[in-house]
């Protein structure tokens, strides 16, 4: 528990100094790079694009959690648990896993902080192993940290760096691990792309 306290607390200075991250794949101005974890078996993934619209947008498909199974990779189920504010959420998701590992769940806080100036965001999703008892018929995530960087590049386009680190949970063959670690990224941001295209048509 202490070094996952230690992880959590100095991973702003570490993503930013560190600099190997390899890249695994580039499709359709989708890149994702992976690296290997300082708190996790499972590899840090990092995600760059440009999508089309505005961080205004962007946070209002955020903010509608109970619509994550439309377009996160593998997730069945996603609803509010706690409003803290418009900004700020507590959220329950299931992540459907292939067979023999058993489905995962989380609970994660998520925030979004804006900057007017600037006109970009930083959002902020932090798993929170304990906030309620683990349920018989899921793998509980033990941690998990998403921080998403998106900037303003014109008037109707942004760009987004999207980094992640994980641990699953329990065992977990290395086929699904990397399975995950390249299709889920690749999908999640081309469904997120097509939503905000769908927006801006």
């Amino acid at each position: 528990m202490k070094a996952l306290l230690i992880c959590l607390l100095t991973l702003p200075a570490f993503t930013a100094d560190r600099n190997d991250w390899v890249l695994k794949s580039d499709k359709d101005g989708i890149h994702v790079y992976s690296r290997r974890s300082d708190c996790s078996r499972f590899n840090d993934t990092r995600v760059d694009l440009d999508l089309p619209g505005t961080v205004e947008q962007l946070a209002a498909i955020l903010r509608d959690v109970d619509r994550y199974p439309d377009w996160v990779y593998s997730t069945r189920n996603t609803n509010i648990i706690q409003q803290v504010g418009r900004n700020e959420v507590v959220y329950y998701a299931v992540i459907g896993t292939p067979w023999p590992a058993e489905d995962r769940d989380y609970y994660a806080d998520l925030k979004l902080n804006f900057n007017a100036a600037d006109q970009s965001m930083t959002v902020l999703s932090v798993g929170l192993k304990n906030f309620r008892p683990e349920k018989k018929d899921f793998v509980r995530v033990p941690m998990s940290r998403a921080c998403w960087t998106v900037r303003t590049e014109s008037a109707h386009k942004i760009h987004l760096q999207y980094t992640l680190q994980i641990d699953p949970g329990g065992e977990v063959p290395a086929w699904i691990l990397n399975h995950f670690s390249t299709r889920a990224p690749i999908e999640t941001f081309s469904n997120l792309k097509k939503k905000l295209e769908d927006l801006n048509r």
